[in-house]
């Protein structure tokens, strides 16, 4: 009976886990999704996106010196209370 309890108990924070995890991923999403529109790069293609995107990959995996330069700039972006001023 204790073991079946347990067992409940483990179930259950997984199951909150779960959700918790679900949520933070919806919010990165969101995030992501806003500083596109913000900058206006929605009225990129999805080609140029990608390609974007492979690009800072691939400059990450060779520590490029890039890589901190866009670090500080997200870092703007990202800076919570920053209101509506643009950054581009």
């Amino acid at each position: 009976m204790l073991k079946s309890v347990r067992i409940e108990r483990i179930d259950q924070k997984i199951d909150q886990l779960q959700t918790r995890r679900k949520r933070l991923e919806a919010k990165k999403t969101d995030q992501l999704v806003r500083i596109l529109n913000r900058c206006r790069a929605e009225k990129m293609s999805h080609e140029i996106l990608a390609g974007v995107v492979l690009e800072a990959v691939k400059a990450c995996k060779q520590n490029d010196s890039r890589v901190s330069t866009w670090e500080s700039e997200g870092l703007k972006i990202l800076k919570p209370g920053r209101g509506k001023k643009r950054f581009v």
